[in-house]
Order: C-alpha cells, then structure tokens, then sequence
C-alpha cells in the first residue's frame, strides 16, 4: 500500500506498509490472526506452510483513521486496536482538540501508557486544524518526529469539530502550502455544513464546492479524503494523480447501506457520520477497494460513545468497530469472492 498518506509515514516509521485490504482466495468463512511486524517470524511462516480454507495469516495491518478518546474511554477501547493493528493514524478531536503539537506530543505519551503489557502498538499522531493554524506549527510538527498528518474538520461536520475549519482557501492556504514543503498529507472529513444541503448530499456538495477547487489549486498538496460514502467520491478518487489524492474506507460503508439506519425501528449504533448512503453507492465503493487500486486503504474510523449517547433522544454519530474490523473488511471481501464467477 504506497498512497499518499503512508509515502509521509514510513519515511518517519517502519519502511514496510501494511497489508490493508484482504483479498479471499476461499469462499469459506475466514478466521484472521494478524502477525506483528517485530513478532513471531517463525509462526508466520509455520502458518505459511500449511494452508486452510478457515483461516488467512496476514501482516498485521495499519489502521490510517482510529478515535481513541482520552481518559477512562481511552483505557477501555485501546487494547481492542493494540491486538489488531500494529500503527494508527489517531483522530486529534478531543476535547479541547489536539491542535498543537505539544499537546500531540503529550496525547501520545497518554496512549503509550495506556497500552496493554508487551503491546507494540504504535500511535501515529495529527493535528486539528483551526482558522488559526500557523505554518511554523506545520515545520514543529515534522521536526517532532511523532506528528504524521492534519486533519481537516469543517466546522460543525462532526463529533468536537466546532473549533474546526471555517475558510480552508483563505486562512488555511499559507499552513496548506507550508504542508506541501513539509510533506505533511491533510486529513480530510469531506462534508459540508451547510444546512441547506441535504445531509445525503454533503459529501458530493464537499467535493464540488471545495475539495475539487482546493486540488487545482494546490496539486502537490497530499490528501486523504476519509471514510468515503459515494461514488462521487469514488470518482473524484480516481480521476486525481496517484500519490496525492487517496482515500480511507470504513467497515460499514462497506457492508452498509442506508436501509440499515431504519430497518426494524431506528438502530442508533449505525448511525455515523458521514451517513450511510444508497445501495449504488456502497456497491461503488466495494467495486473500488477490491479493483487493486492503491489510491484506497483501510481506515476504521472506530469511534466509541458512552451508550446512553447514543441511545438518547439526540445520539452521537459514531461506530465502535474496533473489536471486530478486521472480521467485517474480511466478511466484505469474501461476500466480494461468492459473488465472482470462478474461472
């Protein structure tokens, strides 16, 4: 996997990419046992040697869009990506919002102690962008060895992001063009605010109204568009230059289509943002990751919520995913495999 973000990444972690997105040689149920990188060479290779149809070893993978919280959330639902993943890019939109890279450095220091024994989990951190945001923030960032990317909120979009992004092409463009000296890849929620656009259109609206206007402008400026939902976005992807416009993908937009929100009575625990979409969509975006494309990789966007937010009169978007995201990506792929013709 060599796309826009993890060109930056592995210049400042480990030289070899993940494996992301799995692809199923058995129709039959998977069972995954990712190895570590640093770990267990020679039980990779003993599984190596003797193939099953229920079970699949890879390398243990990356997860490029992880929320972990802080505090008592952050000591629960940590171990769950530390025994699946091997590095995570980590979402910046705590409350107050990791804007600077001190605090960086500090949240950082906050998750490695917060690790299960033994683990070799690695957090990669970002900062949250703000109107006010200046570029020697962006040459700290990379000189701290620990900040790997900047993730763009436009104001109001999602969960924490009041304090986000209001003028991206104005008192954002002297940081954006700072980002592309440093090789410092912007994070993107590709969602407008306006009220007046329907929510199902937020992410086309995005595209058209800002993320298109901000490539031609800035072309070298590296951007991962997260937790795509159309095929829109999908085709923005795709007609962008390789290495400079990639994008994340999340279990559920996979697996997922709208029709899940209200199936049975509202199901607050798949609801997030940006929402799901129509059926043509989700098949889009399963079309995309399963083409060998390396413009796309995997991204959980796992986002815990204490229940009673989510089960409330007004519940937080979010899905909790990170117990069992690498089953689902593998149950996508395989739904992929029992639906193609065998050769």
């Amino acid at each position: 996997m060599q796309a826009a973000i993890t060109d930056s990444i592995s210049a400042h972690s480990r030289p070899n990419p993940s494996v992301c997105f799995l692809r199923l040689s058995h129709p039959h149920r998977v069972r995954i046992h990712p190895t570590s990188h640093r770990r267990n060479t020679r039980a990779r290779a003993m599984a190596a040697s003797v193939p099953s149809p229920q079970q699949l070893t890879i390398t243990r993978p990356d997860d490029w869009h992880l929320h972990l919280r802080d505090g008592d959330v952050l000591a629960a639902v940590l171990p769950h990506s530390a025994r699946h993943f091997e590095r995570a890019i980590v979402m910046p939109n705590l409350k107050p919002p990791v804007t600077t890279t001190a605090r960086a450095v500090e949240y950082r220091e906050e998750i490695l102690r917060a690790l299960p024994p033994g683990s070799s989990f690695v957090p990669l951190m970002t900062l949250y962008l703000t109107d006010n945001t200046s570029p020697e923030e962006i040459k700290l960032a990379r000189k701290s060895g620990v900040v790997f990317a900047v993730k763009l909120y436009p104001a109001g979009a999602t969960t924490n992001s009041q304090d986000g992004v209001t003028d991206i092409m104005g008192k954002c463009l002297p940081v954006l063009e700072e980002m592309i000296r440093q090789e410092m890849p912007l994070l993107v929620h590709g969602e407008v605010t306006d009220p007046h656009v329907d929510t199902f259109d937020r992410e086309k609206v995005f595209i058209e109204t800002i993320l298109a206007p901000l490539v031609q402008k800035l072309p070298e400026l590296k951007i991962v568009m997260e937790h795509i939902t159309t095929m829109d976005a999908v085709n923005f992807v795709e007609s962008c230059k390789e290495g400079h416009v990639a994008a994340t993908v999340t279990p559920q937009h996979l697996l997922l289509n709208r029709n899940a929100l209200f199936q049975g009575g509202l199901q607050p625990h798949n609801y997030c943002l940006p929402v799901l979409k129509r059926e043509t969509h989700r098949q889009a975006i399963v079309s995309a990751v399963t083409s060998g494309s390396r413009q796309y990789f995997l991204g959980t966007d796992s986002a815990p919520h204490d229940k009673r937010m989510k089960e409330c009169s007004c519940g937080c978007a979010g899905i909790y995913s990170a117990p069992v995201a690498l089953s689902l990506y593998a149950k996508a792929f395989e739904q992929v495999k029992n639906q193609t013709p065998e050769c």
